[in-house]
């Protein structure tokens, strides 16, 4: 089935506002083995709208166009589905009731530019609104079935699973030959994407049925696995394969997959081994604190922290002696362990993890320039490890991989006192 996506509205192609339902569709439609062909945004433009539409019902078997059937004078999506499909606007008899009754029930009447969402292209097919006013309509075009929902992202989620998809998944269902899929996401931190295509390119070709693709979500990247086969458990069959030769082959640079976030995994993984942590930040700015906080139960496993970004700062809160400072500077191999050690034991936690470092876009030295980071992770018990990292790009490129790089340093020591 050749599925498209147009979504209409001037907000869309300014970057006033980000396409949230086309995300969330694509995700659901893949679940039925449909792999969405095109997205199209156009602005507020009838002729534009109604081209667009002419041209997707030419494409696909479904088109599911969002946005432009409200109240207001920029909302004639209506209208161009009209023009396009040649044939004139009719006033919806059910529709029409329903927003009187819907004003009545606010205490308003009903004014004629709300009365506007009842009309619809003659011969289409309307279904009520759930949660909204403007109904649901689909027109045909040719082969082609075009739905056209309200672009409110909850209005659409609503009109989405209790009408679209059930009837995509009725009409595959009729077809005699279908593709099924099976698709997986693996997460992966601290290695590059070009070194990640190196790596995976024997298990592409050693499975053939299984599409291999990447995505750069910065600090991290993704290897995207999608199985095509006759049957769904063909395809998962497959998929299984190359997942488990993937994680053969990255090994723990695999965090995760799927739904899983980075930090999520590691709260996990502290509250799995009832460690507690500890945070000295300097350029990072709290950075790490703010990304740990996000994850449900952090109180289990983070103890608190302090943004320590000045000298002063990091001798009273971290415990870095003043000597060490005047000796080595603020950005260097000695300071960070000193702020892991320090913070470690003021807040008397399993784990002290620091970074310090010149973010830029002023600083550094010529030992030391712009983009130079020293991360420290202490322990009890154990000798304090510190890295240092080049890290190229602007500030906030460097902030962000220099928490990424020390909360590295955190996750490889957990995965190492884990296994067995």
């Amino acid at each position: 089935m050749r599925v498209e996506l147009l979504c209409t509205g001037d907000e869309l192609v300014t970057g006033l506002t980000t396409d949230t339902n086309s995300p969330s569709l694509e995700a659901r439609l893949f679940e039925l083995g449909v792999k969405v062909r095109r997205v199209v945004l156009v602005g507020d433009v009838r002729e534009d709208i109604t081209q667009a539409l002419r041209e997707a019902a030419t494409r696909a078997d479904v088109v599911i166009v969002s946005g432009g059937l409200g109240p207001t004078a920029d909302d004639f999506t209506a209208e161009c589905a009209a023009v396009a499909a040649g044939v004139p606007l009719v006033e919806d008899a059910g529709t029409l009731q329903f927003l009187r009754e819907r004003a009545a029930k606010r205490g308003r009447e009903l004014t004629p530019n709300v009365a506007r969402m009842a009309r619809v292209p003659e011969g289409s097919e309307v279904v009520p609104n759930p949660v909204g006013a403007a109904p649901l309509f689909i027109v045909r075009m040719g082969g082609c079935r075009l739905f056209f929902l309200p672009g409110v992202p909850s209005e659409y989620r609503a009109l989405v699973n209790g009408e679209v998809l059930p009837r995509v998944r009725a009409e595959l269902e009729k077809r005699p030959v279908r593709t099924y899929r099976a698709f997986r996401l693996l997460h992966t931190m601290g290695i590059p994407e070009s070194v990640l295509d190196v790596r995976v390119a024997p298990l592409a070709r050693a499975h053939p049925r299984v599409v291999f693709g990447f995505r750069t979500h910065a600090p991290e990247n993704q290897l995207k696995l999608m199985a095509e086969a006759p049957s769904q458990a063909e395809a998962e069959a497959a998929l299984a394969a190359a997942e488990a030769a993937a994680r053969q082959e990255l090994g723990r640079a695999v965090y995760g997959a799927d739904g899983d976030t980075y930090h999520g995994v590691l709260g996990r993984l502290l509250t799995e081994a009832k460690a507690t942590l500890a945070l000295a930040e300097s350029c990072t700015g709290g950075l790490i604190a703010t990304q740990l906080t996000g994850v449900p139960g952090a109180s289990n496993f983070l103890m608190g922290g302090a943004v320590v970004y000045t000298e002063k700062m990091k001798t009273a809160w971290a415990g870095v002696p003043e000597s060490l400072l005047a000796r080595h500077g603020a950005v260097s191999r000695p300071v960070a362990i000193a702020m892991a050690e320090g913070i470690r034991a003021a807040c008397e936690t399993t784990y002290g993890l620091s970074v310090t470092g010149f973010a830029g876009p002023t600083g550094g030295t010529p030992e030391e320039p712009v983009g130079t980071v020293y991360c420290a992770l202490a322990e009890a018990g154990a000798a304090t490890r510190c890295e240092r990292f080049s890290i190229p790009g602007d500030r906030d490129m460097v902030r962000l991989f220099a928490a990424s790089n020390a909360l590295e340093l955190l996750r490889e020591r957990l995965l190492t006192v884990a296994a067995p």
